[in-house]
């Protein structure tokens, strides 16, 4: 992996300070929207998702897991309860796979799924509700108030965004989420104009992967079990009723362990690697890198599925990198709950 120029790095550890210590302010495009509606969603979704729906009331909402019937994620959701309907927010390619395996177990249920036109910017970090607060003042206190994953209406310009509050990539933050692109323009401008600053991919690259949060296709697939990724423990119940792919979950739960971790590796400035290396434990390998990013100190940060028996804590490993093995320890990621 090539180091960064001084001018990249520089925007860089300002774009991180702004997602760490301010308000940082990102578009949604990487997210879509699909939404349940009918008189058995609640139902079905409850019988279909790793979380508890069927307490939620319009205005609640929740993590969850969509997963096959041997307990690998199909994707991982925000829910959100509205009056009418459930949304299902996901990674933007992820969102017709949950469509079809959800459609596969729709039979007799009155249940309908739409894949909605949505418009979303994100903004993170710990000024975020002081900035969104500014720039939505009519709804200050109802913003203040939200807990996380809570959602409501508001309007801005003549226009609706629903607001959610939620905890991504270890930082708080809110979504907003509008059927009108200029609408989402002018919020975004008016968020600027209180403070938040525009934020770069890389930035939220580098955030994600310090912060253990796993992607779809990325840093999990169908290979995957569910158990084997930390950021994932938040989504998941453990005391409601059935659900695809419960069986899988509560033996591994049992069972008090899974042969495969996502971690974190860590390496100094002189590493250079690829996001599919090979992971090696002396001579024999124990997994690959899936997602790797340069740090604005020049050091790596990885995430990559290992051998459960070398994911411990200040483990040194070697990663197979562009100029032989390069050295790599296992860094602790924050279990989200």
């Amino acid at each position: 992996m090539s180091t960064l120029s001084i001018q990249d790095v520089d925007r860089l550890r300002d774009d991180l300070g702004a997602l760490r210590e301010g308000a940082a302010l990102s578009p949604l495009d990487d997210r879509a929207l699909l939404a349940a509606r009918g008189e058995d969603r609640t139902s079905f979704l409850q019988g279909m998702l790793s979380n508890d729906v069927a307490s939620l009331a319009a205005g609640q909402g929740t993590y969850a897991l969509l997963l096959t019937e041997q307990g690998r994620p199909v994707a991982d959701l925000l829910v959100l309860a509205l009056a009418d309907a459930f949304w299902l927010e996901t990674d933007a390619p992820a969102r017709s796979r949950v469509r079809e395996a959800l459609e596969r177990f729709i039979v007799a249920d009155d249940v309908e799924l739409d894949e909605l036109v949505a418009h979303g910017v994100a903004l993170r970090g710990p000024r975020a509700i002081e900035v969104l607060a500014g720039a939505l003042p009519a709804h200050a206190d109802a913003l203040r108030a939200l807990a996380e994953c809570a959602h409501l209406e508001v309007e801005h310009g003549g226009a609706k965004l629903r607001v959610a509050r939620t905890r991504d990539m270890g930082l708080d933050a809110f979504r907003v989420w509008t059927s009108d692109a200029g609408a989402r323009d002018a919020l975004a401008e008016a968020l600027v104009a209180q403070g938040a600053r525009r934020v770069g991919a890389d930035a939220l690259e580098v955030q994600r992967v310090v912060a253990g949060w796993a992607r779809a296709d990325v840093d999990y697939g169908p290979q995957t079990l569910a158990a084997e990724v930390p950021c994932f423990a938040r989504a998941v119940s453990y005391r409601k009723g059935c659900y695809l792919g419960q069986e899988v979950m509560e033996r591994v739960a049992a069972r008090g362990h899974v042969n495969w971790l996502l971690v974190r590796l860590t390496a100094d400035a002189s590493a250079s690697f690829s996001g599919s290396a090979k992971v090696k434990d002396g001579d024999g390998e124990v997994g690959r890198v899936t997602s790797v990013v340069r740090l604005p100190d020049g050091g790596l940060a990885a995430l990559a599925r290992v051998r459960a028996a070398v994911a411990e804590t200040g483990r040194r490993l070697a990663v197979e990198g562009d100029a032989g093995d390069v050295p790599v320890e296992v860094a602790t990621i924050p279990v989200q709950t």
